[in-house]
């Protein structure tokens, strides 16, 4: 079963936090040091990858961009694990500020659990 919708480029991590860094990158290479989205779409990535290695299950994460002149979409799909994206509102807390970040950023995002129990985050970014 396809994670990712549409023609996108995709890949497979393995669900480690040392994968983040990897991932910030393939999505950089992808989208080119041109793109008006990059700066926005990396930090994102990271986030949402985060995400899924420290809260998700499973040995992979799935990192699929579709991209465009003035647009970006962008999903992560993890092993699920039963805790579905949620906010912290803890200004001293170590984390949670992922959530807020990508709320701030994204023109759209949302989340939802695949028929096989993985979860995709998705985002989209247009300028």
């Amino acid at each position: 079963m396809r994670a990712c919708s549409g023609r996108v480029e995709r890949r497979f991590f393995a669900s480690e936090k040392e994968q983040v860094a990897a991932a910030r990158g393939w999505v950089a290479d992808v989208l080119g040091a041109g793109h008006p989205l990059l700066d926005d779409c990396v930090l994102l990535i990271s986030e949402t990858f985060t995400n899924a290695v420290v809260h998700g299950a499973g040995e992979k994460v799935e990192v699929c961009v579709g991209a465009g002149p003035d647009r970006v979409n962008v999903e992560v799909v993890d092993g699920g694990g039963g805790a579905l994206p949620h906010f912290v509102d803890d200004p001293c807390g170590v984390g949670g500020r992922g959530l807020p970040i990508l709320r701030a950023l994204a023109d759209e995002w949302g989340f939802g659990v695949l028929e096989d129990g993985r979860l995709r985050v998705w985002f989209r970014l247009t300028g």
